[in-house]
């Protein structure tokens, strides 16, 4: 599943990388159509963004013909009432939010098209509590729910992150490049999760060794869970106007 994921992405970026290419020839088609109603680019550029990270918004400024920076803020909140992992089922609340701060390079001048080298400011995070009924088996021990009582888990990704992209639009609306339709395609690393997960039982009372231990597996458990999402595959479209 995993390696499945990981050549979809793959595929995306391909698709997407050639598509702003695509569009970069047209740009140069269409620069050198009409050069002289507009600069070869407009450097203030604001936008509206939806992707994996979440609903959101950006600015950047092209201070050069081939430099620019670029910040942004993404957000997104689901919740799941029946979430899976290790032994237990959580009602869990997930929350995406992130902000990115980049130097965009842009190869030409003429182009929309840049690749992005910074930062992610991460603030992605999973909260989710457990109960239930009935004896659970956690590492061969038996153990009632009232002795286990409520799991509370948090799982907070690293805070800054490493990030990498290439984007640019599609193409214009308008004639004098000031609305388009862009993209953006990227890899954060948010490096090993944080796991924290605690019951309002025995598993967290003096005393318990057994209980305490079992409460240690399942935590093991949630952090093997989480080091699935080491790297954050970032996915945008957005509407963009330049000026």
């Amino acid at each position: 599943m995993a390696n499945t994921k990981l050549y979809l992405y793959a595929a995306s970026l391909i698709v997407c990388a050639g598509a702003t290419l695509n569009a970069s020839a047209a740009e140069a088609a269409d620069n050198s159509a009409d050069s002289s109603s507009r600069p070869p680019y407009q450097p203030w550029t604001v936008g509206a963004e939806v992707g994996t990270p979440g609903i959101g918004g950006f600015g950047s400024w092209r201070f050069s013909d081939h430099l620019g920076v670029r910040t942004g803020f993404d957000y997104f909140q689901w919740t799941e009432k029946n979430l899976s992992i290790g032994d237990f089922r959580y009602s869990a609340k997930l929350r995406l939010m992130s902000e990115p701060l980049t130097l965009d390079i842009y190869p030409w001048q003429k182009h929309s098209f840049h690749v992005s080298v910074g930062v992610m400011f991460n603030q992605n995070q999973l909260t989710g509590t457990s109960s239930g009924f009935g004896p659970v088996t956690i590492g061969g021990q038996t153990f009632e729910f009232s002795d286990i009582g409520l799991l509370n888990l948090k799982i907070q990704q690293q805070v800054v992150d490493p990030y990498l992209s290439i984007g640019g639009n599609f193409f214009y609306f308008d004639h004098a490049h000031h609305w388009g339709l862009g993209g953006e395609l990227g890899l954060a690393y948010s490096g090993d999760p944080r796991i924290s997960l605690t019951s309002s039982g025995r598993f967290s009372g003096a005393g318990h060794d057994v209980p305490g231990a079992a409460l240690g597996q399942e935590k093991q458990k949630a952090q093997d869970w989480a080091n699935q999402f080491t790297w954050f595959p970032v996915a945008k479209l957005m509407v963009t106007y330049s000026f």
